[in-house]
């Protein structure tokens, strides 16, 4: 997702640093609540027996849970919390590596090849944010204990995450009662994820995934970049439609809002070049001053002075120490010459702690029989989409929230058309150019993600484009729901009859 007006930061790099660093405890203890409520629900008996139905008749197991058949003892018998331990810890490492190395390097290589904002936002910064969703969909079909149902379900559940909580939390936490949004590019970015959401329920049709679909998928997933090469005249052509016809269609509420939208505009531009902190100020030393502070006051290895904050210092410490040995922090000054090197060890990073994220949640899935397809669309899409929440909430904070909100529903194009396409088109065609998936669970999701779309365009169009902090509520309410919807319907009660005989 790119969090920033496509490529500019607000904040400086050092300054949305510490604001995530200070929220990563929030977000940790969230997943483990949630991943507590997975353990619990075994031992409270609140599980259907695999053998319930057709108890004199073969043993029935999880569609998905492949990996059932190579756990071990040690594992069933309690080893599996060392999993859930593990996820957690890798959630955290995912969350670092993205924010503080792979997220940098990108926005030097979209500076050295001089792209414009809306196309790097497209591109290179989308990739930052939305990394480890798109390795977690690569990891699914690599690992030997998970599905390629697990990388799927963890892409659509990472959609509904992005577009209820991270919007919400960005209203609620931005200081302000309400949010005024410029709807051009909240209807531009809406009318690509309808398409991409028709383009997955296209694919999941027969519950088969070939490869040319992944060539399809990222061949739709270029035509949006090509698209943003162009979003400036984009965006005067639809004002200049809407204007024709706006009495007609949504009244005057866009109308009231056109002068105060370019308005705000043109004084979010002058902020951003205030705030953003530009190569020619490196170069010229005027704030080399400020650069050195920053990056002395952000050091990972500097014990923090708020005792609550220091748990979440040492078990970061780790990671930070690893990362520093082998990955260049370009940016810190002086290190940015090294991005291209810091671009692919973070790459191969990444890579593996989403291999250990999917191979953990596959086994703790099998072990506390929870079908893939849930742990996918709460488990591992609350924990790969830290980083994007964790930014929307620091740029919100800083008083910025319009910029995360109006990104939100970008986010997810990149997971869809790029997060499934690339993997499919990589790895199935030595896999015997397909890949079954199982849509009992998957394309009832699918029709969630384009009710939950309808529910937030048609809620801002009723709203006049204007993002109250009561929706915000609504948002995380729907979320709830969606929450109870997997884990009592898909889990516990099996609507979709996920087991099947042996």
């Amino acid at each position: 997702m790119a969090l920033f007006p496509r490529g500019k930061s607000i904040m400086s790099l050092a300054a949305r640093r510490k604001a995530r660093r200070s929220q990563r405890h929030v977000t940790l203890l969230a997943l483990a609540g949630l991943l507590a409520l997975a353990a619990a629900v075994p031992k409270l008996g609140w599980t259907r027996s695999s053998t319930e139905e057709h108890s004199d008749g073969p043993k029935r197991e999880l569609l998905a849970s492949v990996s059932c058949r190579g756990v071990s003892s040690f594992v069933s018998d309690g080893g599996w919390l060392l999993h859930v331990v593990a996820i957690l810890y890798l959630f955290l490492g995912i969350a670092i590596i993205c924010d503080d190395f792979f997220a940098p390097s990108l926005e030097i290589i979209c500076e050295k090849l001089g792209l414009s904002e809306d196309v790097a936002g497209a591109t290179f910064m989308a990739a930052g944010s939305s990394a480890p969703e798109l390795f977690t969909s690569t990891m699914s079909l690599v690992s030997d204990n998970a599905t390629n149902e697990l990388g799927v379900a963890t892409i659509v559940g990472s959609a509904v995450f992005n577009i209820l909580i991270i919007v919400a939390a960005t209203v609620i936490f931005s200081g302000e009662t309400h949010l005024a949004l410029d709807w051009r590019p909240v209807t531009r970015d809406c009318a690509f994820y309808a398409v991409s959401i028709a383009f997955v329920m296209g694919v999941m049709w027969d519950g088969k995934v070939y490869w040319w679909e992944g060539v399809v998928s990222v061949l739709f997933y270029l035509g949006y970049v090509g698209f943003m090469t162009i979003n400036g005249s984009a965006m005067d052509l639809m004002e200049r439609v809407a204007r024709g016809f706006r009495r007609r269609t949504l009244g005057n509420k866009i109308a009231s809002f056109k002068e105060q939208t370019r308005e705000e505009t043109d004084d979010l531009e002058r902020s951003v070049v205030e705030l953003s902190l530009s190569p020619e100020d490196d170069k010229a030393g005027g704030n080399d001053g400020t650069v050195d502070d920053e990056d002395e006051a952000n050091n990972p290895f500097a014990v923090p002075d708020d005792w609550r904050k220091y748990p979440m210092w040492a078990l970061s410490l780790p990671w930070y120490a690893a990362f520093t040995v082998t990955v260049p922090d370009c940016g810190k000054t002086g290190w940015k010459r090294w991005y291209l090197l810091s671009f692919f060890s973070s790459v191969l990073w990444i890579s593996a702690i989403s291999y250990g994220m999917v191979d953990a949640a596959a086994v703790v899935g099998c072990v506390l029989n929870v079908p893939e397809v849930v742990m996918g669309t709460l488990v591992l899409a609350a924990g790969t989409s830290v980083p994007d929440a964790l930014s929307s909430v620091s740029v919100a904070q800083a008083g910025q929230g319009d910029m995360a909100v109006a990104n939100a529903v970008g986010s997810n194009v990149f997971d869809i058309w790029l997060g499934l396409g690339l993997p499919w088109l990589v790895f199935l065609p030595a896999r015997g150019g397909f890949e079954e998936v199982s849509t009992a669970q998957l394309w009832p999701s699918v029709c969630i993600l384009a009710g939950v779309l309808l529910v937030y365009y048609a809620s801002l169009v009723f709203t006049g484009f204007r993002l109250k902090r009561s929706m915000g509520y609504a948002y995380v309410l729907v979320y709830g729901l969606f929450v109870v919807y997997s884990v009592v319907g898909v889990w516990w009660m099996d609507v979709y009859d996920l087991r099947r005989d042996e």
